[in-house]
């Protein structure tokens, strides 16, 4: 049986284990963070700093349990302490829910880790799904009709040699099992990053650019209670962008707790951007596109577009 422990930095960062539970704190919310993809190191366990700042924001002691798919399996093979397919690991996570008596569950992940929290959600009637650039299936045909070969390896492999129990179709999960207390949080970057090829002239070449998930959070949207957050500045690395652009601890506030917390202060842009905007602009480029790309590492609308007109003062 797991035992929850008082987790720190660095047990999290360090343990062999593939789920950790936090010290039990009795009736407080627990958050079940799913971590995401890694090819060359063993998968990190996701959040639990994220979710350590929240409780300091806001004052509410939060449970937590962290889990990590060492196989890369989207949570479909062996997550060991837990089961070896889906509707083991599921019915260990209900134990655990059991033990922990919270007074409400949010699952929450990104990339795979957001396909967990949508499919784990749903099977245990979380109240909250806070899922970043989910994939909404792994089957083959329809990667293959979308266009969406970005992990197509996996859903070969899972096809090839499917594990005792499996979800595929999140949306076909969403029809079955979303329920009106179940609420669906949607995050993710709307900024075309593949080129879908010309459906009329396969072999032209490149056809319209798209953002696959925003076409995955559109097919979940369609069924239960979602909630959609896109993020025109962002490809798939929307986590990382909601970090850079400090928006994260208030979205996570908002959509685990329900509470509003103050904006975190914008970042100021130090002599080396400003630097970088000089040269650029001195080499011909667009002030249009020097605030698009100051704007994706974090610094506002205002402050991108005043230090391209410092800069081009400057240089007349």
């Amino acid at each position: 049986m797991l035992q929850a422990q008082a987790l720190d930095n660095r047990l999290v960062a360090t343990t062999g284990d593939d789920v950790l539970v936090d010290r039990i704190v009795p009736g407080a919310p627990l958050v079940i963070a799913f971590g995401f993809v890694s090819w060359t190191t063993r998968p990190a366990f996701d959040f639990y700093g994220r979710l350590r700042k929240l409780e300091q924001a806001s004052g509410q002691p939060l449970n937590k349990i962290l889990v990590r798919d060492s196989g890369n399996a989207w949570y479909h093979r062996r997550i060991a302490g837990l089961g070896n397919h889906v509707d083991e690991t599921a019915q260990a996570l209900r134990d655990l829910v059991r033990r922990i008596a919270p007074s409400t569950i949010t699952t929450l992940g990104q990339s795979m880790g957001g396909y967990a929290a949508v499919m784990y959600g749903l099977l245990l009637d979380a109240q909250q799904i806070v899922a970043f650039g989910p994939l909404s299936f792994l089957d083959v045909r329809q990667a293959r009709l979308y266009h969406e070969l970005r992990w197509l390896p996996v859903m070969e492999s899972l096809a090839q040699d499917p594990p005792a129990s499996g979800y595929y179709d999140l949306a076909a999960l969403c029809r079955a099992r979303a329920t009106e207390d179940t609420q669906m949080h949607l995050v993710f970057g709307t900024r075309p990053d593949v080129a879908r090829p010309d459906a009329a002239n396969p072999g032209a070449g490149a056809g319209e650019s798209v953002n696959l998930d925003a076409m995955h959070a559109q097919r979940l949207a369609a069924f239960g209670r979602c909630t959609l957050h896109p993020y025109p500045q962002s490809g798939h690395a929307v986590v990382q962008h909601l970090i850079d652009t400090k928006r994260i601890n208030g979205l996570l506030a908002e959509c685990i707790l329900g509470l509003a917390l103050a904006p975190e202060p914008m970042p100021e842009i130090g002599a080396a951007w400003q630097d970088w905007v000089a040269e650029n602009l001195r080499l011909g480029c667009a002030g249009e596109q020097l605030v698009a790309v100051l704007q994706q590492h974090g610094f506002s609308l205002a402050s991108s577009m005043a230090a391209v007109d410092a800069a081009r003062a400057k240089a007349i």
